[in-house]
């Protein structure tokens, strides 16, 4: 059995997930989501990183909000390979300010114009 890290960064320009790696240990892969947040929270203490270091080897997920935009999600899933994956491969998805203020300005003209419910 293995152990995947991902990363979902929600900031004012948008949102970013990431895949980090997959791990042969849930410690493993603890130590890697740890790296992450403590690469995230410069001002994170020792104290602060050996908490969230346990967390994650116990819960399987952290969330750290810096402020009321700013947060970094982390998550380890279990799956069935031990493989890093390249740094320029991790980004899954992104969705920044401008595509959600167009979804929002397009729903909001569909609801204006009377339009409240998907249709085929």
């Amino acid at each position: 059995m293995s152990f995947v890290v991902t990363k979902l960064i929600t900031s004012e320009k948008g949102m970013d997930f990431y895949l980090i790696g997959s791990f042969s240990t849930l410690k493993k892969a603890a130590a890697a989501a740890t790296e992450e947040y403590k690469n995230y929270n410069k001002a994170a203490s020792f104290i602060n990183l050996e908490m969230v270091n346990e967390w994650l080897g116990t819960r399987g997920e952290y969330s750290f909000r810096q402020d009321k935009r700013n947060r970094i999600q982390l998550d380890i899933s279990e799956t069935n390979d031990d493989t890093l994956i390249p740094a320029e491969h991790q980004r899954i998805y992104s969705c920044h300010e401008e595509a959600e203020t167009a979804n929002l300005e397009l729903s909001q003209s569909m609801v204006k114009d009377g339009i409240n419910k998907a249709e085929n």
